[in-house]
């Protein structure tokens, strides 16, 4: 029989923001959307995107916000995957890692480092949790990188329309596959015991080290179970988003670059996300506008989607992570669910 599960009373709040400080949070998140409005209401040199605003189609600004949804609903498919869908309450936890990106200046990692926190209170196994939420994320940025490399070499062979140099299309297809290669070899390097390390930072890198090693041999094992919630899951997340983009470009007149540029545009912009405020509010943006305009679309247009884009972006994971973080505190207080999924994890261990 599993050991009775610590009490939730006080652990919950370390792991489970406070109400009050979410709304907070959103309340800020909300605030710097609406300086940001303000800016591009007022500045000088951005009439064109105004203009843009003006006249953008409402039909086309509800397929973003569709895509957006369907995006956010993948990763959440992918939590579920991830965690070989023993727990019965992984749609709050999948939208709540969402909310935590957004909420959170975590510059990216905080859901999945949120659900290995939240995990073993609810019952998970600490060997289950914490490797796995690493392979979540291992996995949702491969599917970037995938998406770079095939991008690059279709557009490379010219099966693309975009005119595209090999700057834009080999360059980045090979820095994707050497990403990709260098993190799985990761999982076959031998590491010390972080126990016996010496000094802070080195505890801490071999750590980080283990934690790394042992999401890539995570992420290998979910791709051999071919489950589709992980797969369609991390792959719906990225091309939904990226299908989210697209349509707020038709939403403003087009303008924005074929789609042998579209594709390594969108995910090296993201790097932008990396930036530690809340949402990557401020450096995404940057990132893909700067992007985009570099793969040869135009500024006017571009601002416009991409401005509007993150306005669902943010918002859609903000509103349902909320409402989650409040159903997964009171599932934590609740001892007889944390026991049974501490039994589905102990009599069907994941493989």
């Amino acid at each position: 029989m599993p050991s009775e599960p610590p009490s939730t009373e006080e652990a919950a709040p370390q792991e489970v923001p406070a109400s009050a400080a979410l709304v907070r949070r959103a309340l800020g998140l909300l605030a710097l959307v609406a300086v940001l409005a303000l800016v591009v209401g007022v500045l000088p040199g951005l009439h064109d995107v105004r203009e843009r605003f003006h006249s953008a189609e409402p039909a086309w600004l509800a397929v973003t916000l569709a895509c957006v949804l369907a995006a956010t609903l993948s990763y959440v498919a992918a939590v579920r995957g991830t965690l070989s869908r023993r727990p019965g309450w992984r749609w709050n936890l999948g939208m709540a890692e969402q909310g935590s990106n957004v909420l959170l200046p975590t510059g990216g990692i905080g859901g999945p480092a949120r659900g290995a926190l939240v995990l073993p209170r609810a019952g998970v196994p600490s060997a289950v949790a914490t490797p796995r939420s690493a392979a979540l994320f291992l996995l949702t940025s491969a599917a970037s990188f995938v998406a770079i490399a095939l991008a690059g070499t279709v557009g490379g062979l010219g099966l693309l329309a975009g005119g595209i140099g090999w700057v834009g299309t080999w360059l980045p297809a090979a820095l994707a596959v050497l990403a990709m290669a260098a993190v799985a070899a990761l999982g076959r390097l031998p590491l010390s015991d972080p126990s016996e390390a010496q000094g802070f930072a080195r505890r801490w890198a071999s750590r980080l080290g283990a934690l790394l090693r042992d999401g890539v041999r995570e992420s290998f094992v979910l791709l051999r179970e071919r489950d589709p919630l992980v797969i369609g899951g991390c792959a719906g997340y990225l091309g939904f988003a990226m299908a989210a983009l697209a349509a707020s470009f038709q939403a403003f007149g087009g303008g924005g670059p074929p789609l042998a540029a579209f594709v390594p545009a969108y995910t090296l912009g993201q790097v932008g996300a990396l930036l530690p405020t809340p949402g990557g509010l401020g450096g995404t943006e940057g990132g893909l506008i700067g992007m985009f305009v570099l793969y040869g679309a135009s500024a006017a247009p571009t601002t416009a989607a991409v401005l509007a884009y993150r306005v669902f972006q943010l918002g859609v994971p903000a509103v349902l992570g909320l409402i989650a973080f409040g159903r997964i505190r009171r599932r934590l207080r609740d001892a007889d669910l944390t026991a049974e999924v501490a039994r589905r994890f102990e009599t069907d261990p994941p493989l």
